[in-house]
C-alpha cells in the first residue's frame, strides 16, 4: 500500500513539474540498489532526465543507481518475490502492457520464478 502511494505521489508530483514547464520534454528513470532492486526509485513524468534521476535515486536511497532512462514510451520494473532472490528486470515499450511483460518476463530469463511488476510508468 505505501508502495502505491509512493507511486502516486511520484506522478502527482511529476505531473506538477511537467505542467509548469514551459517546453514539457518527459523523462522518466528507474534507479535500484546494488542487490539488484530490494530498494528501487521510479519516476516519470519529469521535465528532464536530470529531475527524473534526482527523484528516483532520492526515493530509492544510498547504495543506488540509475540503470534505466527512458522517454516517449512505457517502463516497467519486476523482480522476484521468492525468500532471498534478487532476480530483477525491466523493460521499456511503446504501451504499459507490453513494457509490464516485457519486465516480467526478464525477471523471469534471468531464473526468477515468482516475478511482479513492482513499478511502471508512460511518458507517451
Amino acid at each position: 500500500m505505501q508502495r502505491a502511494i509512493r507511486v502516486l505521489r511520484t506522478f502527482s508530483l511529476g505531473l506538477a513539474f511537467a505542467l509548469g514547464a514551459s517546453q514539457v520534454s518527459a523523462a522518466g528513470a528507474l534507479a535500484i540498489d546494488s542487490n539488484q532492486g530490494e530498494q528501487y526509485g521510479f519516476a516519470y513524468q519529469y521535465a528532464d532526465f536530470d529531475q527524473a534521476q534526482t527523484r528516483a535515486l532520492n526515493e530509492c536511497g544510498a547504495g543506488c543507481q540509475v540503470v534505466l532512462q527512458f522517454a516517449d514510451e512505457c517502463a516497467a520494473y519486476a523482480a522476484d518475490q521468492a525468500n532471498g532472490s534478487s532476480i530483477y528486470g525491466w523493460a521499456t515499450a511503446p504501451s504499459a502492457v507490453d513494457a509490464q511483460s516485457g519486465a516480467i518476463s526478464q525477471c523471469a530469463a534471468r531464473g526468477g520464478n515468482s516475478c511482479i511488476v513492482r513499478t511502471w510508468g508512460c511518458e507517451n
